[in-house]
């Protein structure tokens, strides 16, 4: 690190996930900017992880979870090992391309305002092939608080990338939150400093079958505890996030768990998250056709 070259510390927490950690590892190493610490949380990991890690331990700092504490926990203790001005995550799966990190420095020297960068991404499968589905509109940047919190989270974690006083403000990922602890986090930070986006992509979103974000139950109960902890933490703030907002955002989220419902079959959920959407927007005229074909 040369004194006018910031260091970057990535965090990269790790399950299981010895097949895709050889890739992920090097797609950081590949890097063309070079000022940067990888620091790798094994999360009580039962497979070779640290097998397959160990061709890399001259690179990496390993820190290593006797038992599985969870995604939250593991970036947690990324954060607070990071010696760098800048945090970068990217998940064990997931892939960088090679200018990532030098872009998202040049983007922080041209919006020295901004808490966070994140940039679009391209979907990969399991196997690396590449997947349908990449943004091709251009993502949000600056005051994008109540827009993140109206629609879904559409910021990748592996694209992002913090400055590490940030975390100062908005305290560390929510280790309650099993799921979605992600879009909380982007939440806090979007409500205190502005976002910078990069409509360019520069990380490759591997689609995992096994992945966490896959149980859809489960997503789907974690976005309305973040909903609810969000509207709860805010709305006394004068942001724009009044009660409307809030029964509006809680309308699509049960309108879309219902059209989720639907799709695998399940008629008596999909018309009970109907019926609480049309409770909140009784005048979706979407949700009322879909409500009285269940």
């Amino acid at each position: 690190m040369t004194g006018d070259t910031p260091l970057v510390s990535v965090i990269l927490p790790t399950y299981n996930c010895a097949n895709f950690l050889p890739e992920s590892v090097g797609s950081i190493l590949s890097q063309t900017y070079h000022s940067y610490e990888i620091i790798v949380i094994d999360d009580g990991s039962t497979d070779n992880t640290k097998e397959v890690l160990n061709p890399f331990m001259q690179r990496i700092t390993y820190i290593n979870f006797e038992q599985n504490k969870g995604l939250p926990a593991a970036r947690n203790v990324g954060i607070r090992s990071a010696r760098g001005k800048y945090i970068a995550f990217i998940d064990a799966d997931d892939l960088w391309l090679p200018e990532k990190l030098q872009t998202d420095i040049e983007y922080f020297e041209k919006y020295p305002d901004a808490g966070m960068v994140y940039s679009k991404h391209m979907n990969i499968d399991e196997k690396g092939h590449m997947l349908g589905g990449t943004p091709k509109k251009r993502l949000p940047s600056g005051n994008i608080f109540i827009q993140l919190f109206s629609e879904q989270n559409f910021i990748i974690a592996s694209s992002v990338i913090v400055r590490k006083e940030v975390f100062e403000t908005t305290g560390l990922f929510d280790a309650q939150l099993f799921n979605c602890q992600d879009w909380d986090m982007w939440l806090r930070i979007a409500f205190y400093f502005k976002v910078a986006v990069i409509n360019k992509p520069l990380v490759k979103y591997r689609h995992n079958p096994r992945s966490l974000s896959k149980n859809r139950d489960n997503v789907l109960k974690y976005q309305k505890l973040v909903i609810d902890k969000t509207y709860t933490t805010f709305k006394a703030e004068g942001n724009g996030l009044c009660e409307k907002v809030y029964k509006k955002r809680l309308a699509s989220h049960y309108a879309k768990a219902g059209r989720y419902y639907v799709r695998i079959g399940d008629k008596s959920l999909a018309n009970e998250n109907f019926r609480l959407s049309l409770k909140y927007d009784p005048f979706s005229f979407r949700t009322i056709r879909y409500y009285f074909r269940c």
